[in-house]
């Protein structure tokens, strides 16, 4: 154990003024790179912890965070990302930090792009983002980058973008995991349709991971064991689901395996309720209440999700480490999958 630093003691180490150390231990005031760079080292070496609540209520300058997701349809994926965010809120607002949030329509990525033009016209000290329309995030950050605004991406990556932590699912494993629980209830020369759910606006590469590793499973495991179909939806509408669902049963009566790589396994589940098809096996992603209750029912077999609370939690408290306690954060964090099907359903509830 180090004794306790003082700033003195920094700024003799580093040998700089105290006014230097101050300008880096609470992020006011310029500092040339390399001194930074000398101060924080010191910090991190004898594991230097500042008095937050002194250091905030001294400060004139307030800092932002900017909040950048879709807006919840009821307590769905993002209404539960969204608790996470004001979860972290309440710790981080004592120490003078404020959060704006931005809310938009999944469907609109004008909606989206407005809101990303007024977070930069507004300054903000760090951007929590869900980048699920893929030119206009990767736009949107392009200018974050240039202008050394830190972000942090959840939900999804973008490629080739620089942001503080990435937090999501490893979608591929987790596609690859969906098919291997989906092949224990087959037999031999069973057939399996494999959806990729998109909107007209998604990100297709970072959507179609799970489809990747869903089908790099049969690939390599089960190559003459099972025929897997694809099909790709664009809509935001059941109603179409339900019509390519009728061509292909119509297709393939041998469909005994069905796999959706969104939320929309009660989709899926409703169509097979609808048309008294008892015989699929079914399975998809996040625990959410319409999923929930066709769970119960045995529609649904099994739901992979992590808790996307902690996606949110996790991202804010990641800005605040780094912009307020100068703390290096984690590029990649990959959230654990969870499990859940009616057998294992209340340990879960």
């Amino acid at each position: 154990m180090h004794p306790k630093l003082r700033l003195i003691d920094i700024a003799k180490k580093a040998n700089v003024s105290m006014g230097t150390v101050d300008r880096v231990v609470n992020n006011r005031g310029k500092v040339a790179k390399k001194t930074e760079k000398i101060i924080l080292e010191i910090m991190n070496e004898f594991d230097y912890q500042p008095n937050l609540m002194a250091s905030s209520l001294s400060s004139k300058k307030k800092t932002k965070f900017a909040v950048l997701v879709p807006k919840p349809q009821g307590e769905d994926y993002w209404y539960k990302i969204l608790s996470g965010v004001e979860t972290s809120e309440k710790a981080v607002m004592e120490f003078g930090v404020e959060i704006s949030k931005f809310l938009y329509d999944q469907d609109d990525d004008i909606q989206f792009t407005e809101l990303a033009t007024q977070i930069l016209a507004r300054q903000f000290d760090g951007v929590l983002l869900a980048p699920i329309f893929y030119r206009e995030a990767l736009e949107f950050v392009q200018i974050l980058e240039k202008e050394n605004i830190p972000f942090v991406f959840i939900d999804s990556l973008i490629e080739d973008t620089h942001p503080l932590c990435s937090i999501s699912q490893d979608n591929f494993q987790s596609g690859l995991l969906a098919a291997k629980l989906l092949d224990y209830g087959l037999n031999d020369g069973d057939e399996i349709l494999s959806i990729s759910h998109l909107t007209q606006n998604d990100n297709f590469d970072i959507k179609l991971e799970r489809s990747n590793g869903f089908k790099s499973f049969f690939e390599s495991k089960t190559k003459d064991r099972r025929t897997i179909h694809s099909v790709e939806i664009i809509s935001s509408k059941f109603e179409k689901l339900a019509a390519i669902l009728d061509e292909k049963f119509i297709q393939l009566p041998n469909i005994k395996g069905i796999f959706i790589d969104n939320s929309k396994a009660h989709w899926v589940a409703r169509y097979l309720q609808e048309n008294n098809i008892s015989s699929v096996n079914l399975v998809g992603f996040d625990f959410i209440d319409q999923n929930i209750k066709f769970l119960k029912e045995g529609l649904i077999d099994f739901i992979l999700f992590d808790y996307v609370e902690n996606q949110g939690k996790i991202g804010l408290q990641t800005l605040f480490d780094h912009i307020i306690k100068k703390q290096k954060p984690v590029p990649i964090i990959n959230m654990p999958v969870h499990i859940v099907a009616k057998e294992n359903l209340e340990g879960f509830l």
